[in-house]
């Protein structure tokens, strides 16, 4: 007997997120190799609504189908009520997510991939400490359910970490920077490579900013600073519970003209494509902001059956940044997000500044009273700009703001898009008037 026909006797309804994994993880740790492994990972999360609530259980031993089963029934004994019922069978497209030539890859190709990197960047500064990770994984997931469900998808995935550190006299510059594919066109390891020279370049000198308003550019990866607090505010449970400043907006122009915001999870060209959510939902486009007017919120079942709309396919074990791990239960998320490019060149919305700052990297996301879009940041790496040109790197700065009030007007967007760990395709952004405080 399987699991899921053990589960379905003694339960209302089941769900088995089957997951197999095997990956090569290599490390080097300032510019040397540290550490090699072969990892082999497989597990069973099942998901059961008996008697209205609904219960989970994981195990790394599928065998033992009595012990999960029980553990799940324990559960739902004190669980949420479950508003919703598994996902159906559907007609969802089957994508491709595998490629055969990164299977192939194994570690004496990751070393070569991290020497090389580390020989660029040590040959432009030696004074660099580098640390490199790269991981080669191949995967399948399954999802099947009491409604006839039975979903699987093969992926692979190719990525690099970088650790960049600078110790100055007084100072340590640090940053980070990473490239995720999901076929091997898409791993060009000159990219985070170049990036990392730039931005060394750029913080050769140190700048000062004092206490203002003032514009500032992010970069893709700066967009996070404000994507984070945005987000909460498309969550579609914080929607329902009307703890969004977004609800009741549905329609309503709520931001620049400018802006257009998507998730597309099955988009062609993503690192981290896929066919289905982590409840089997299929993924398809998901328009948040048009033209600066709200369209949609994002939903798993849960908070799908409770609001009474139609799940997005948005039910991830993991989220924007964080990887996803079958041990955890779905919750909403998106899954590739979007925001569209604009028409000026990174270069021109730098020379059109006569004073602010590029924002690259903070400390602590999500710090601030997030749900109601406020932010305030330690920046980590940051870069003052005079009269059209970076001059300098900033530290000792914080920058503040309410992204609902910065969003609504003034928004300029670049014409170059970056992936950013592989769940968020984005341009520069620029805003014009953002808090910046100088500390000490």
């Amino acid at each position: 007997m399987n699991l899921l026909e053990r589960a379905n006797r003694q339960t209302d309804s089941a769900e088995v997120y089957e997951i197999v994994s095997s990956s090569v993880p290599v490390s080097f740790s300032s510019g040397e190799l540290e550490s090699v492994k072969n990892v082999e990972t497989s597990g069973v999360a099942l998901r059961v609504i008996d008697g209205g609530k609904l219960g989970f259980s994981t195990t790394t031993d599928p065998g033992n189908g009595k012990g999960i089963v029980d553990r799940a029934l324990e559960t739902a004994g004190f669980g949420d009520e479950a508003g919703f019922e598994f996902s159906n069978p559907s007609d969802g497209k089957s994508l491709n997510t595998y490629d055969p030539e990164i299977t192939e890859i194994g570690a004496k190709e990751l070393i070569d991939y991290g020497r090389e990197v580390i020989d660029r960047l040590s040959g432009f500064d030696p004074e660099l400490e580098i640390d490199v990770d790269l991981n080669r994984s191949v995967g399948k997931t399954r999802i099947s359910n009491s409604n006839g469900l039975n979903v699987s998808e093969d992926k692979t995935k190719l990525s690099l970490s970088l650790e960049i550190k600078k110790v100055g006299q007084e100072d340590i510059f640090t940053f980070h920077e990473s490239l995720v594919a999901q076929h091997l066109d898409q791993f060009d390891i000159e990219r985070p490579t170049e990036k990392a020279i730039q931005k060394v370049k750029w913080a050769e000198r140190e700048a000062k900013i004092e206490r203002g308003s003032y514009p500032i550019i992010f970069t893709p990866r700066g967009t996070l600073v404000l994507l984070v607090p945005l987000l909460a505010g498309f969550n579609g449970k914080y929607v329902y519970q009307g703890a969004s400043p977004l609800e009741g907006k549905l329609g309503e122009r709520a931001f620049a003209d400018s802006l257009n915001i998507l998730d597309y999870g099955s988009m062609e060209g993503s690192p981290t494509r896929r066919s289905f959510d982590d409840e089997g939902t299929p993924v398809e486009k998901v328009d948040l902001i048009s033209n600066g007017e709200v369209k949609n919120f994002l939903y798993d079942l849960q908070t799908a059956g409770q609001a009474d709309v139609e799940p997005t396919g948005n039910g991830l074990k993991g989220g924007l940044i964080s990887g996803s791990d079958f041990r955890s239960a779905p919750s909403i998320s998106p899954t590739t997000l979007i925001i569209e490019p604009g028409e000026e060149k990174f270069g021109g919305m730098i020379s059109g500044l006569d004073e602010g700052l590029v924002v690259d990297q903070v400390l602590g996301l999500g710090q601030g009273n997030t749900l109601s879009g406020e932010f305030s940041n330690n920046v980590s790496v940051a870069y003052k700009v005079e009269d059209g040109a970076i001059v300098g790197k900033v530290k000792d700065t914080m920058i503040a703001g309410n992204v609902y009030e910065l969003l609504k007007q003034g928004v300029k967007l670049g014409k170059e898009t970056e992936w950013v760990g592989g769940g968020l395709s984005a341009p520069a952004l620029a805003l014009e008037a953002v808090n910046v405080v100088r500390k000490g």
